[in-house]
């Protein structure tokens, strides 16, 4: 079985080294060009999960193409950036099914994969941390307490790493008969105070990355894609020169096949808009006749007609941006309510000037469209309560 090394590429830079079921040894380093790397090893990318988000979704499409033609469409309500900027993968697709698909910022990826070419890490997979998140036999979901915040993880639906005071929102959207696996005893308790209706139980399986490895792991999440994997060469990551004939094959099999996506894009954007009606009537028999620029608006009908979990949907994306803004503020939530699309959050400031300064931090969001319901001073500290909800809604 092939050696595997597991490897944060966001400080703290941690590393674990996996035989089989088996961590044989782990440690930090000071910089990602010192992780000890072998010749004969897989490598695997670990990031953090906040800048990963999950949706589940089913779409009325027969083939995969179909699927990731209306893809963008689907979640363009879901996700806080234009879908022109978000990366899309679906790890496990079948025809009529209910399927996990993972968004993350085409800067953020790029960003990754430059670190992954000036480090020569050849990085064969890529993950969000919570996809490493072991799950007890008797338990469907694990949530895990640590130093960088909250993560959680349900088999078979993704995962969310948010700030620790928003579990409940997370909540709203698993079944009350899962059971949940908690690392954190207080935590386990006061979840089970919180919600006594719900199964909640202890089992400290760890808060790094190296404790997660030892239970097994086994994932077919691929973050990179075709488009954003590295091409890093092997070889201890030493520089080496490589023969004048290999270099030159490499360079015409690489213009060659470039060439050949182009003239198959080109074809295929030529012919896009004739195809549309057959594509539509394959999908979705109703769509008989709908044709030209009248294609996409009917998709978008139907897909807003049939898909299953958009509000949760919405309510974590809009959860996962505001909990940025109040920890990068360092203000304290005291309560959350969430109806009618609004997101109603009651914080502690330390004073009145961070009342204004907060708002303003909600709405330079791009997403996020924010007002100040009401402040007032208690016990010498500033009580602020913000509604927040998405723009458009």
């Amino acid at each position: 079985m092939a050696m595997k090394i597991y490897l944060r590429l966001e400080a703290p830079y941690e590393w674990a080294r996996v035989n089989g079921n088996s961590v044989e040894a782990f440690g930090e380093v000071n910089a990602l060009a010192e992780y000890p790397i072998c010749d004969n090893e897989e490598v695997i990318g670990v990031v953090p999960g906040q800048f990963v988000t999950t949706h589940r979704i089913s779409l009325p499409a027969k083939t995969k193409k179909q699927f990731n033609q209306a893809l963008p469409y689907a979640l363009e309500d879901s996700i806080s950036e234009g879908v022109d900027n978000i990366h899309f993968i679906c790890p496990k697709w079948k025809p009529a099914d209910e399927v996990t698909v993972l968004c993350v910022a085409k800067e953020r990826m790029r960003s990754w994969q430059s670190m992954a070419t000036e480090n020569r890490l050849p990085i064969a997979q890529l993950l969000p941390d919570y996809a490493l998140l072991p799950f007890h036999e008797a338990a469907e979901g694990s949530i895990c307490l640590s130093e960088s915040g909250f993560i959680a993880s349900r088999q078979n639906s993704g995962g969310v790493s948010i700030d620790p005071d928003l579990i409940d929102l997370w909540l709203m959207d698993i079944p009350l008969t899962t059971t949940i696996a908690v690392n954190n005893e207080d935590l386990t308790q006061s979840l089970i105070e919180n919600h006594d209706n719900r199964d909640f139980r202890y089992w400290q399986f760890g808060d790094k990355m190296r404790h997660w490895l030892e239970y097994g792991f086994d994932s077919n999440i691929d973050l990179w894609g075709d488009t954003f994997r590295p091409k890093v060469r092997r070889g201890g990551n030493r520089p080496f020169l490589l023969p004048l004939v290999l270099m030159s094959f490499a360079l015409i099999t690489i213009l060659a096949y470039d060439l050949h996506r182009y003239v198959a894009l080109k074809s295929e954007i030529n012919e896009l808009e004739n195809r549309m009606s057959d594509s539509l009537v394959d999908a979705i028999p109703d769509a008989t006749g709908v044709s030209g620029g009248a294609a996409r608006d009917f998709m978008e009908k139907v897909l807003q007609r049939g898909q299953n979990g958009q509000e949760a949907s919405s309510v974590h994306s809009t959860l996962a941006t505001a909990s940025s803004v109040l920890g990068r503020m360092k203000a304290t939530l005291l309560e959350m309510n969430y109806q009618n699309q609004e997101l109603v959050l009651t914080c502690v400031l330390t004073d009145f000037s961070q009342v204004d300064v907060l708002t303003k931090q909600f709405n330079s969001r791009k997403s996020l469209v924010a007002s100040l319901q009401g402040s007032s001073a208690e016990d010498g500290k500033v009580i602020a309560t913000y509604s927040v909800r998405r723009k458009g809604v």
